[in-house]
């Protein structure tokens, strides 16, 4: 017989239960995006090769070069900006469900912080009277995704647009992660950083989630 223990302790208001699901569906597209990748620059790669089936190698290297090097830094660098906005909107929904569970009067939106993570850190602390706090690493990793975020979204990988300073920074979390790497004026994503940076922001929510159900009963 299945016990119903689990389901009547839990308040299906709680955001948690929607996140666990989003965090399983992006887990197995990440696992197939190199799939993806693959047929996409063969796929290229057939198409283009039908004009230059008489052709000398030199002449349709560039095809190769694309497929090889060009598309799949394409293909990988939204997906950075989609692992840290689950990580973002996640916390603010749990965030936001907590200020109702709490029965406080200021939200997540009122408190300043340095950054969105040390906001919320501050918001738990602070309004909430959470014990939890993300610590010092996800701190820095979560920064560390987040910055990568912010510049992808505005440059696509070609860093020439950028000023010196955000390149230099980029420069210098590639130099600490795996799997980010800057060749001449290109960043590459690896699948390796982006299956680094989902699982950083997987464990992290769910360490919240954790101390939430925890505190609200929720089994």
């Amino acid at each position: 017989m299945v016990s119903l223990k689990g389901i009547l302790n839990m308040d299906f208001r709680y955001p948690g239960i929607e996140i666990k699901v989003e965090l399983i569906v992006l887990q197995a597209y990440l696992s197939q995006i190199e799939n993806g990748v693959k047929s996409a620059c063969e796929g290229y790669i057939s198409e283009e090769m039908k004009n230059y089936t008489s052709s000398e190698y030199h002449e349709y290297q560039h095809v190769y070069q694309i497929a090889e090097d060009e598309m799949p830094r394409i293909i990988r660098i939204p997906f950075i900006v989609t692992i840290y906005a689950i990580f973002e909107n996640s916390v603010a929904r749990l965030l936001d469900y907590a200020k109702l569970k709490e029965e406080k009067d200021l939200s997540l939106k009122d408190i300043n912080g340095k950054s969105p993570i040390s906001t919320q850190n501050k918001y738990m602390k602070h309004v909430l009277g959470y014990e939890y706090q993300f610590s010092n690493k996800i701190i820095e990793d979560i920064g560390q995704i987040n910055t990568v975020r912010n510049y992808m979204a505005h440059c696509n990988g070609n860093i020439r647009s950028l000023s010196e300073e955000k390149i230099n920074k980029l420069k210098s979390i590639s130099g600490k992660v795996v799997g980010l790497s800057i060749e001449s004026d290109v960043i590459d994503i690896s699948y390796q950083y982006l299956e680094n940076s989902m699982n950083t922001v997987e464990s992290s929510l769910r360490e919240l989630m954790s101390y939430m159900e925890s505190r609200y009963g929720f089994y």
